[in-house]
Parts: C-alpha cells; structure tokens; sequence
C-alpha cells in the first residue's frame, strides 16, 4: 500500500497570528528603542517569507545583513509572545485534522524559525494530529527542498502540500509534489485549479488528488 502524507504550512493555513505578531514586533521595536512601527497589512505581506527575505522588505534602507539582524531579534521575542498570545485556529480545524489522520501522516512544513512551529503545537495542544514538523530554522533550507528531505527521510510515496501563497505553491512545484491551495489565507493564486475555501473541504479534494 502507498504511503500518503499531507503536509501543511502554517500561517494562513493552519492558524492566523497577524494580530499577535503585529503586537509583538512593535514591543520589539520599542523595547530595543528603534523606531519601526507595523501593522496587519505590512506584516501580512511578509507571511511565508523566510527570515532572510522578510528582513530584507522590512528594513529596505538598512544593509541587507542589518535588516536580516535586526528581524532575528524580532523574531527571537516572537516566540515568547506567542507562547502567551497564539494564533486563532480556522473553523473546524481539529475536526477536519482528526479525519485526514485516520487516511494519511500529516507534517507541518514552515518557513519559520524553531520555536514558531512548537508554539501552534504547544498553545492549542494539536501535537495529537501531526506525526512530525520541519521548519527553515531547523535546516536553514528552502521550503522545498525540506519537503523533498522529510519526503525521503519518512519514506513517504505521495504528497499533497496545503498552503496560501504563490510561493508554497512554486515550492512545491520543485519539491514535485501536489498542491492544494488554502484560499481562505493571506495569499492569490492565478490560476488556482485546486484550492478550498474553508477547511471542511480539504478531505474530499486530498482524496480526489490522492487518485488522480
């Protein structure tokens, strides 16, 4: 029998932590006395993006290095925010978790540091639903070739990887693997042949796309 595997991003698939982040980046800011302000929309922006590249767009006029620095720091007293302040859940999400897990192994695979993904683990106490999770701060490589790796490493024959953005669904591309976009996230995929609007539809279309 074929082993199957569902692979999720996190922000804005899984959890949607904007409002927290936006919190804790600008009592970042202000505790280290530098004057950035952020909001929804700019953190918004970013979601997805690794450290490096999220510094970058952040930060433009400071040296590339800089701004990667000084969004580490950011990033570093995110993780203690968020073990106070989580993300929400979307509707439904244990629910829909618990049936996918009778059918197939499911992973997180994030773009983000270690300690973001434990933390979704930890504050809503889903660490029941997912085998196993791999993020660029645990590799420090792409979103694609962590896909390609807990792929080969867990044996797995079949993937289908859900996320929101255009990015995850290029990654995935490269890891050659299936996409299913998360529509209700942050993210606009055109064209976007295989997405779901809410959660509850994600068992059927992973069946649909295990069979295709």
């Amino acid at each position: 029998m074929m082993k199957r595997s569902i692979f999720f991003d996190l922000d804005g698939t899984l959890w949607d932590a904007i409002d927290p982040l936006v919190d804790a980046y600008n009592e970042t800011m202000k505790r280290h006395g530098y004057d950035y302000t952020f909001d929804y929309a700019k953190v918004k922006s970013c979601m997805g993006l690794t450290p490096e590249e999220t510094g970058s767009l952040f930060f433009p006029e400071l040296p590339i290095q800089e701004g990667i620095d000084l969004f580490k720091l950011i990033v570093r007293e995110e993780i203690t925010y968020l073990a106070k302040h989580p993300g929400k859940l979307y509707p439904h999400e244990r629910e829909v978790l618990a049936e996918l897990k009778k059918k197939y192994d499911l992973y997180v695979v994030s773009n983000a540091d270690v300690g973001y993904i434990e933390n979704y683990l930890d504050s809503h106490d889903m660490h029941e639903y997912f085998k196993g999770h791999l993020c660029a701060g645990d590799t420090g490589m792409a979103k694609w070739q962590n896909i390609v790796y807990l792929k080969e490493k867990e044996k797995i024959d079949d993937v289908i990887y859900v996320g929101d953005t255009n990015k995850d669904k290029i990654e995935t591309q490269r890891a050659k693997a299936k996409f299913i976009h998360a529509a209700y996230g942050f993210g606009k995929i055109d064209p976007d042949p295989y997405k779901i609007d809410s959660l509850d539809e994600l068992p059927a279309l992973a069946e649909k796309l295990f069979n295709m």
